[in-house]
C-alpha cells in the first residue's frame, strides 16, 4: 500500500507549514519575467519515432520504440487491474498482491529477486494504487542484461509463491504505515473529498483499513491473482536499445503460457459536476493548521476540452508561477505551497487545489482560493500570462521526450485512451492555438465557485464558526 502516493495528487499542494516539513519553496516575491522562453518551429512540428507493434500469441499487445543512443531498455506492462476490482469486503487486495508478488516465487525468494536485480543495476516492479486503472510492472536494465531481467521478471509475473511468512510481514508494515497516515491532515482530508466526489462507489475509496488487513490472508491474494492477473487487454511497452523481432522472440518464448479473456469495461460512470457547494469539517482537536481541499468533478482525458483544461490550470495553480502560489504563498504568506491539479483519466475525473495554513488564517486563505477560482470564470486571462503557460506547457513536453521511458509512455497513453495516431504530434500545437475566450470558457464549465465541495481538517471549535460564511457547515468527527 503506497500511502503517500494514494494522496499525492492532492496532497503536493500542501507542503506542511510546521518545523520538520519540506524545505519552503525559495520566494519569487519581486521577480519580474524579463523575456519568453521562445517555442521553436521544430518543437512544434514534433514527431514521435515510429513503433514497431505486435502481439503474441497469447494475444498480449506489444509495441516497441528503438532508440540505440545508450545501450539501456526499459519495459512497462499495463494490466487493467486495480483497487477498482477489490471485493466489497476486502478493500487493499489488488494493492496487497501487487505489492507482494516480488516477494518471492515458486524458484526464488525475496533476497534472491533483488541480490540477482542488484549485482546487474537492474529493476523489477509491480505496483498499483488507488484511483489508478491498472497494475504496472516495470523492468529497466542494460541491454547485455536482458535475459536475466526477463527471466526475473516473467517469474515474478507467471509464479508468484506469495510466501506466508513475507505476507504477514508486509501486513505489519502496511498496518504501521496506515495508522501513521492517518494522523496526517492530507489523507484524512482526501478520504473525505473522494468520498463527496464518488460517494457509494469504488473511487471514493483512498485505501485500506486495518481490520481489513487484519483479515486478508495468503489465499485471498492468491484467488485475486488467479482471477484477475492476466493478458486480457493488458498492453507491453519496451523503449531502448532493442531489436523488435529478437525482443519479441524473447517475449514469446517466456509469456506462453500466459493466458486470459479480454476485461469488460467496469461500470463506473462519470458524472458531471456537482450543483451544491458543501463545506465539511473534519474535527482535528488542538490541532495549529488547517488542511483546506477545494475540489468538483470535472473532466476525463479524453474530453475535447482537456488541452485548453490543461493550459487554464497552468495559470491557476500548476506551479510558483501560477496565480495560486503568486497570491496565498507570496502575497500573503499564509502558506509554504498550494497548486492545482487535474485529475483526468478513463474513471477520475476531479480538479482539485490543497494546502496547509495555520488556524487562525484558515478563513481568509479559503476567501482567496475561491476568489482565484472566481477570477478566472469571471476574466479573460491576459496574453502575456496565457502566452506563458502555453510556452511552459510545450517546453515541459519537448523536454520529457528526451528520454525514452518518457517517449514510451506517450505512445502507451496513445494506446490506453484509444487517440489518434497524431495526437502527440499536433500537440504543441493544438496548446499554443487555446485563446484566452477558450480558456475562460473552461474555466467556466470546470472550475468551481459557487458548488465548490470543501474540506477542512482541523480544530473545529476554533473553525466552525469561520467557516460558517462559505455555507452550512458539517462537522465530522475524525474516524
Amino acid at each position: 500500500m503506497k500511502i503517500a502516493i494514494s494522496f499525492l495528487a492532492l496532497a503536493v499542494a500542501a507542503t506542511a507549514q510546521s518545523p520538520g516539513g519540506q524545505e519552503p519553496a525559495p520566494s519569487l516575491k519581486g521577480v519580474t519575467l524579463k523575456g519568453k522562453a521562445p517555442v521553436s518551429n521544430e518543437v512544434l512540428r514534433f514527431k514521435l519515432p515510429k513503433s514497431y507493434e505486435t502481439k503474441l500469441k497469447n494475444g498480449l499487445a506489444v509495441l516497441m520504440v528503438e532508440d540505440h543512443r545508450v545501450p539501456r531498455f526499459v519495459l512497462e506492462l499495463n494490466i487493467p487491474v486495480s483497487p477498482f476490482d477489490d471485493p466489497n469486503d476486502l478493500p487493499g487486495l489488488a494493492e496487497a498482491t501487487a505489492d507482494n508478488m516480488r516477494l518471492g516465487t515458486k524458484t526464488r525468494t525475496a533476497k534472491q529477486i533483488s541480490d540477482t536485480l542488484a549485482e546487474i543495476g537492474a529493476s523489477v516492479n509491480v505496483s498499483t494504487s488507488y484511483g489508478s486503472r491498472y497494475t504496472r510492472v516495470t523492468a529497466s536494465g542494460l541491454t547485455d542484461n536482458v535475459d536475466t531481467v526477463l527471466d526475473v521478471l516473467t517469474d515474478v509475473l507467471l509464479n508468484p509463491s506469495f510466501p506466508d511468512d513475507e505476507f504477514k510481514k508486509y501486513k505489519q508494515r502496511e498496518i504501521s504505515a496506515l495508522e501513521q497516515a492517518r494522523t496526517q491532515p492530507q489523507f484524512l482530508g482526501t478520504e473525505k473529498i473522494l468520498q463527496l466526489l464518488y460517494p457509494n462507489d469504488k473511487r471514493s475509496l483512498h485505501s485500506s483499513s486495518r481490520q481489513t488487513l487484519e483479515k486478508m490472508t495468503r489465499d485471498d491474494m492468491v484467488r485475486f491473482y488467479q482471477t484477475h492477473l492476466h493478458p486480457g487487454s493488458a498492453i507491453l511497452g519496451v523503449a531502448g536499445d532493442v531489436k523488435p523481432k529478437d525482443f519479441t522472440a524473447k517475449l514469446e518464448k517466456r509469456l506462453a503460457a500466459w493466458t486470459g479473456k479480454p476485461r469488460e469495461k467496469l461500470d463506473l460512470a462519470i458524472q458531471p459536476p456537482i450543483p451544491q457547494r458543501k463545506v465539511v469539517l473534519l474535527n482535528r482537536p488542538n490541532s495549529v493548521q488547517s488542511y483546506i481541499v477545494v475540489a468538483n468533478r470535472a473532466i476525463t482525458r479524453t474530453d475535447p476540452d482537456y488541452i485548453s483544461t490543461v493550459v487554464m490550470n497552468r495559470v491557476l495553480g500548476q506551479g510558483p508561477a501560477a496565480r495560486l502560489f503568486r497570491n496565498i504563498r507570496e502575497e500573503k504568506g499564509y502558506t509554504y505551497g498550494i497548486y492545482s491539479s487535474l485529475n483526468a483519466t478513463e474513471y477520475m475525473n476531479y480538479v482539485s487545489t490543497g494546502t496547509s495554513v495555520r488556524t487562525e488564517v484558515t478563513a481568509p486563505a479559503l476567501e482567496e482560493i475561491l476568489k482565484e477560482f472566481r477570477t478566472i470564470r469571471e476574466q479573460k486571462i491576459p496574453a502575456d500570462e496565457l502566452g506563458g503557460a502555453r510556452r511552459a506547457i510545450v517546453a515541459s513536453f519537448a523536454l520529457r521526450l528526451e528520454d525514452p521511458a518518457d517517449v514510451l509512455s506517450q505512445i502507451l497513453l496513445l494506446r490506453t485512451y484509444h487517440l489518434p495516431a497524431n495526437y502527440w504530434e499536433t500537440y504543441p500545437e493544438k496548446v499554443m492555438a487555446v485563446t484566452a475566450e477558450e480558456a475562460q470558457r473552461v474555466a467556466q464549465k470546470y472550475i468551481p465557485a459557487d458548488n465548490a465541495q470543501i474540506v477542512v481538517v482541523g480544530d473545529a471549535p476554533k473553525l466552525r464558526e469561520v467557516l460558517a460564511k462559505f455555507g452550512t457547515v458539517e462537522v465530522v468527527e475524525n474516524p
